[in-house]
């Protein structure tokens, strides 16, 4: 499975997002203090026995699974869990376990917020806590719309309900493009032995030239999450992409498809992320990532471990 280089988010987060906590050590100790005495209040307020983590939150351990598996650096999670604030807001709510879990790679910048991917060390496959976090340890003073205000210290619930093996993943995303096909009707598309569902419509020219590695294919595009409308990638009218078939630097599914293809060509792809933007930072909830995507904290608006759709019309192989 490719891997990205996920930014080092402890750092990216407090310079991009949280812009008031300086070098200065007094300002960072302000935060912290100004945290824990909330975070003590809330859990005395409304009498929450909880322990507290040198890291700086606190946990409770509400479900346990004393043959689970202990969770390791870099393994891949599946969670189920829900996000909100000590005043209540609600943030984020995946808690139905009738549907896939959502998955990160338990790794130094693997998910925001960073207190969950932090709590996963002490986890086993398959139990469940409850953690209160100060802001430094969650959203800073990032704020996005009513959703996230600056300086929010949470309460969250999460469930580490399983361990994936790469193997495991990647079957779990070619089910889920095999059934989004089926729910959605669409038809002609092929699996290639590599994983992607490919559906080709050629309108080439009999004697037209057939793309092949260092020929460069210019084509139109638009690239989004499977399912999903927000668009990730797309080119402009008058400003075709163009491609050197076969060049390291290409995602791994264009090389695959872009390979024997022809000037008027439409070519539908559904990709696995391993042959796309492969293992980047996980966000909860998924409505900031693009607002994270802007200001430079994240380096892909595709979310990890989920399929995209690429659809493009091939004009010129040269």
């Amino acid at each position: 499975m490719k891997l990205m280089k996920i930014p080092m988010l402890l750092i990216a987060l407090v310079t991009v997002m949280a812009s008031c906590i300086t070098d200065q050590e007094s300002d960072y100790e302000r935060i912290v203090s100004r945290d824990t005495r909330l975070l003590e209040a809330y859990l005395e307020r409304n009498g929450i026995d909880a322990i507290e983590n040198p890291l700086g939150y606190f946990y409770q351990k509400t479900e346990s699974n004393d043959v689970g598996n202990q969770i390791v650096n870099k393994d891949i999670l599946g969670i189920y869990y829900e996000i909100k604030t000590i005043d209540g807001q609600m943030i984020d709510s995946y808690l139905d376990e009738t549907k896939p879990p959502r998955i990160f790679l338990h790794d130094e910048g693997g998910l925001i917020p960073r207190v969950m991917n932090f709590s996963a060390g002490l986890a086993k496959e398959g139990e469940t806590f409850k953690i209160y976090a100060p802001s430094y340890l969650a959203y800073q003073e990032y704020s996005f719309q009513q959703l996230i205000l600056p300086n929010s210290n949470l309460e969250i619930k999460i469930k580490y309900a399983n361990i994936l093996s790469e193997e495991e993943v990647e079957e779990l995303e070619d089910s889920l493009i095999h059934a989004y096909l089926e729910e959605q009707g669409k038809v002609g598309f092929e699996r290639t032995e590599e994983g992607l569902y490919v559906k080709v419509i050629d309108e080439s020219e009999a004697d037209a030239e057939l793309a092949a590695v260092d020929d460069i294919v210019v084509f139109d595009f638009e690239l989004t999450q499977m399912g999903s409308d927000a668009v990730i990638s797309k080119s402009t009218e008058n400003s075709p992409l163009q491609v050197k078939v076969g060049d390291q630097g290409n995602l791994d599914f264009l090389n695959l498809i872009l390979k024997d293809s022809k000037a008027g060509m439409q070519i539908e792809v559904f990709s696995p992320s391993q042959l796309a933007f492969g293992i980047t930072a996980q966000v909860f909830p998924y409505q900031i990532r693009q607002d994270l995507f802007n200001r430079g904290v994240l380096n892909s608006v595709a979310r990890p471990f989920e399929p995209i759709y690429f659809k493009a019309t091939i004009k010129e192989v040269k």
